[in-house]
């Protein structure tokens, strides 16, 4: 399975040469550790709406930072176990959303990866696809990034013509 840790742009080189280090959130007014520590990331699917939205809603959250660019890595038997499921649970019930192994994470999440989830509403429930994060617990090694994922160039405020 292939997921997608959006990092911003200006990180991009450092990441390409120490790989993806775990970090925990901090609430934005006390800048206290708000999250579990670990990478997040999200599934990467060929469908580009899945893909961009955590883009989106980062830039969109965070316009002050800056265009981000996306790391695409492949998940391994190490990886586990990690945390998966929707991040407002992930958040209040962090046991809950423990995962211990791959095909642990394919039958409970298997169709935010297929891009499935962006179509179902046959019986009237659909899932906000949205909100799904993954949380890898350790350090990724560079030479694991399969794929970068490029924003486009930050505007400058001034440009030399």
């Amino acid at each position: 399975m292939l997921v997608i840790h959006w990092a911003r742009q200006n990180q991009t080189s450092s990441i390409l040469a120490n790989g993806i280090r775990p970090a925990a959130r901090k609430d934005r007014d006390t800048g206290e550790k708000k999250n579990a520590k670990g990478v997040y990331a999200y599934p990467f699917s060929r469908h580009k709406t899945l893909v961009g939205n955590w883009r989106r809603n980062l830039k969109t959250w965070d316009a002050k930072r800056g265009n981000y660019n996306g790391f695409v890595i492949r998940l391994q038997p190490e990886d586990f176990p990690l945390m998966a499921g929707y991040w407002f649970f992930n958040r209040r019930e962090p046991e809950e959303a423990k995962i211990k192994s791959m095909r642990e994470l394919a039958e409970r999440y298997g169709e935010f990866f297929s891009g499935e989830i962006a179509d179902k509403m046959e019986d009237g429930f659909s899932y906000d696809w949205t909100d799904f994060e993954i949380i890898l617990p350790q350090h990724i090694e560079a030479r694991r990034i399969i794929k970068v994922i490029r924003d486009r160039e930050p505007k400058r405020k001034y440009q030399h013509q």
